[in-house]
């Protein structure tokens, strides 16, 4: 039996707890930073809290320079490498669970990822039926993860192993 590391409900509180830091004061958008209340994109976001949960070490080449749009122009996987390389996770294709609109085998924790122009370019944390993500002109938010926006857009979450 696969041991998952949100299986733990002190854990989860312990995630519940760092996603709410990031919104409360609120945490702005900024591209290529990920300093809670100061600014964030959506990667260094999922990073640092996965930093704040002891689960990686943040150092500096942890994530490699990047410009704004990559993802209109290219189709590496730039997400997923970093989060497969990063962390002990288990991949979980979303198609079918997104065809019937059953996002109920969702745990808190898992890692929402998303399609934006050519490759997987957005990544947030699932909770008790919201996503925490950092937007563009937003910042750190909780979205419904049945938004219709998103909906469409994800294509697989990655379950965090023990």
């Amino acid at each position: 039996m696969t041991e998952y590391y949100f299986d733990d409900l002190e854990n989860q509180k312990r995630l519940k707890i760092i996603l709410d830091e990031w919104l409360d004061p609120p945490t702005p958008w900024r591209h290529r930073c990920g300093v809670k209340h100061l600014g964030t994109d959506c990667i260094h976001f999922v990073l640092r809290v996965s930093e704040e949960l002891g689960l990686l070490k943040w150092r500096k080449d942890l994530i490699p320079d990047y410009p704004r749009d990559w993802h209109l122009h290219n189709t590496r996987e730039l997400v997923s490498e970093g989060l497969k390389r990063e962390l002990k996770v288990e991949k979980i294709d979303l198609g079918e669970l997104l065809k019937k609109i059953s996002l109920g085998e969702l745990l808190n924790g898992d890692i929402i990822v998303s399609y934006f122009g050519k490759a997987a370019s957005h990544a947030g944390f699932f909770f008790d039926g919201y996503v925490y993500q950092a937007l563009e002109n937003i910042g750190v938010c909780r979205m419904n993860v049945k938004d219709r926006y998103f909906l469409n857009r994800m294509k697989f979450a990655y379950r965090i192993l023990r």
